[in-house]
């Protein structure tokens, strides 16, 4: 019965995707994978229409891995201000530009090389597998693990980075030729359907299955 959840996961997300995708300019065709990663990171406990509004103001100033490199802690912390957090933000990007600026701007090429570098946590050395190496990773985080738990076997919320069950579900949801548009189409479809607080399950694509949907009905009558 998994293996058919995860199909059916599968297909109808991607069927919803293609219809109903947001447009952010980290995904369009032209975005580099130093923005692709380096979006990520600034999306990290900010919404996605905030960090696009603010994506032409840093990626001009940072236009590449050499800039960020150069970049000082507080001219960091400047351009980091709009955001919130923005010390914090400013520390992790300084840190990693100081970690490629010892290594002469060489990247990590492998899994190995990136557990020794600048690019640390779980969301963040998925997105750059996903990204950099296209390696099939999902974006885990509070997000999809939502939609991943209610679909499969809703029950309490735990950190992601510590939650061994979630990982290894969100790895064999991505197993797909599109995993990078499945991604989005997780996050995407958590932000607008499966959301925190008043999800829209009367109208929501995988109905048929999910777990928490067919709980919630039950309990109904």
């Amino acid at each position: 019965m998994r293996e058919v959840m995860v199909q059916y996961l599968q297909r109808r997300l991607l069927e919803w995707f293609d219809r109903n995708r947001r447009s952010f300019p980290w995904r369009e065709p032209g975005a580099t994978k130093y923005q692709q990663i380096l979006s990520e990171i600034l999306l990290q406990r900010t919404k996605a229409e905030t960090v696009a509004n603010y994506f032409n103001t840093f990626f001009s100033k940072y236009p590449d891995w050499e800039a960020l490199s150069n970049a000082t802690l507080e001219e960091l912390e400047e351009i980091m201000r709009p955001l919130g957090l923005y010390r914090h933000r400013a520390k992790r990007l300084y840190k990693l530009g100081q970690d490629l600026k010892r290594k002469q701007g060489k990247l990590p090429e492998d899994t190995n090389q990136l557990a020794d570098s600048g690019f640390i946590g779980l969301y963040v050395t998925n997105a750059y597998e996903l990204f950099v190496l296209s390696y099939r990773k999902p974006l885990l985080d509070v997000n999809m693990s939502r939609l991943l738990k209610r679909y499969f076997k809703p029950g309490e919320f735990i950190d992601v980075r510590l939650d061994k069950e979630i990982q290894d579900l969100a790895n064999d949801i991505i197993e797909v030729r599109r995993c990078k548009e499945l991604n989005w189409a997780i996050l995407d479809y958590a932000a607008l359907i499966c959301r925190k607080k008043n999800p829209l399950c009367e109208e929501c694509v995988l109905n048929r299955y999910c777990t928490f949907y067919q709980q919630e009905n039950r309990e109904r009558r």
